[in-house]
């Protein structure tokens, strides 16, 4: 039996913590300097932001964007090659859209999406928890020598840039690395519909009852010093779990019936998606949002135009497009910027059981109303030699100035504060207005 006792060392935020978790209302993420900033629903704001899309697993880069003029992309992939009759045209005359990605390739015709090629990051690991790892902290190298504590970049964002409890958000990804450390309050949830008291362990709850029963229990409540502070949280914690249960409830009346709303489905990532538009069309100050799925870890039975990775990439064009009509009906598309990225990519060749092995340099994405026009493709041209001499794809372009980027130029944030360590590629993009 585990011990019934607080850890030693324990801080005045997990005392806090620990009240709010001992109330039953669902986790709220880490507790900072002081208490949940008050965070409630309020009419539709425009402002800048940016959600961050992860494929756990390593997705296939080469299979999203492919190269349909590169003949070693041919002839080392006999089995999971995209035909080039069959790939989805964005105007360019070497690469083109895995069948299956119909709404992307529209946002690409459009001007509003734009691909990277070769990305990754210096000494390559082709570990999925560590290079994980290496995306979340935006690190790749030792916290030390850059004089700050161990934080996701999020987290590092989140407190510049967003230190309320709903400045940031993690939705249907846990509790991503991205935002540990740092000491401000990031949202973290399953689902908004799930994000209420806990359920009971003698049997299911009432959610409204319970509510409405500990505000009460909290009105008259009176104390000094650390149990103060412990009811002011709670409150703040019964005002979120509130206002997030209304804004669902007020989604969901008033797009009964919307195409947008009906499309996303029940599929992940889409309902993630579609929980991230919940937040915007309520109001909240939410400007960074992370979230994602997994499956991407296609080492057998890959598939090409048709199978398991094609099922895979239909699902993020489908949860991408229709998040991208929502935002439009809502008016908030020109401040949006989605950045689709994962661990690695797969090698140059498929293996004997027709999928792909863990690779480096992948192909990322940037989504949005905002970006600059004139370039679609990012990053280096895929050569010959690129494919046929290599085990995997190098990286020429660092992950890091991708987000960088996004953090400065799009969110308005302090890039270089956020990713603060030098890096053996620096590139200057300009994707973003």
């Amino acid at each position: 039996m585990g011990s019934k006792h607080l850890p030693k060392n324990v801080t005045r935020r997990d005392i806090l913590r620990y009240t709010l978790a001992g109330a039953g209302i669902a986790a709220l993420g880490p507790l900072g300097r002081g208490l949940l900033s008050e965070a409630s629903g309020a009419p539709l704001v425009s402002h800048r932001r940016l959600v961050s899309m992860f494929g756990f697993g390593g997705y296939d880069g080469l299979n999203l964007l492919v190269p349909i003029t590169n003949s070693a992309y041919y002839t080392r992939r006999p089995t999971i090659q995209i035909q080039p009759g069959n790939a989805l045209d964005i105007g360019e005359t070497d690469y083109a859209l895995h069948p299956m990605m119909t709404r992307l390739a529209g946002l690409f015709n459009a001007g509003e999406a734009v691909a990277f090629r070769m990305v990754g990051y210096p000494s390559q690991n082709l570990s999925h928890f560590i290079s994980q790892d290496i995306h979340s902290w935006g690190v790749r190298g030792d916290f030390n020598p850059l004089g700050i504590d161990e934080s996701g970049w999020m987290a590092r964002y989140a407190d510049l840039h967003a230190p309320t409890s709903m400045g940031a958000a993690a939705i249907g990804v846990g509790r991503p690395l991205e935002f540990e450390g740092g000491n401000s309050n990031p949202f973290m949830a399953g689902s908004l519909s799930g994000f209420n008291f806990s359920t009971s362990s003698i049997g299911s709850t009432d959610h409204a009852h319970r509510l409405d029963a500990l505000a009460n229990v909290l009105q008259d409540f009176s104390g000094t010093g650390l149990t103060t502070e412990a009811k002011n949280a709670l409150d703040q914690g019964v005002q979120l779990t509130d206002s997030i249960q209304a804004a669902v409830a007020s989604y969901e009346d008033e797009m009964s019936g919307s195409p947008h709303s009906e499309d996303y489905g029940n599929g992940t990532p889409a309902r993630y998606l579609r929980d991230a538009a919940i937040l915007i069309r309520g109001g909240f100050e939410t400007r960074a949002f992370m979230t994602g799925f997994g499956g991407w870890d296609t080492h057998g039975n890959q598939g090409n135009e048709t199978g398991n990775q094609a099922n895979l990439i239909q699902r993020l064009d489908h949860a991408i497009g229709t998040f991208a009509d929502d935002c439009k009906d809502m008016g908030v598309w020109n401040d949006m910027l989605i950045l689709v990225s994962s661990e690695f990519g797969r090698r140059n060749f498929e293996n004997g059981s027709n999928g792909t092995d863990h690779g480096h340099g992948n192909t990322f994405f940037a989504i949005g109303g905002n970006l600059a026009q004139g370039t679609k493709l990012y990053g280096p041209d895929i050569t010959e030699s690129d494919i046929a001499d290599q085990n995997w794809l190098h990286y020429e372009l660092d992950y890091r100035d991708i987000f960088r980027e996004a953090v400065t130029n799009h969110l308005g944030g302090n890039g270089a504060l956020v990713f603060p360590e030098s890096q053996d590629i620096n590139t200057s993009l300009g994707y973003v207005q």
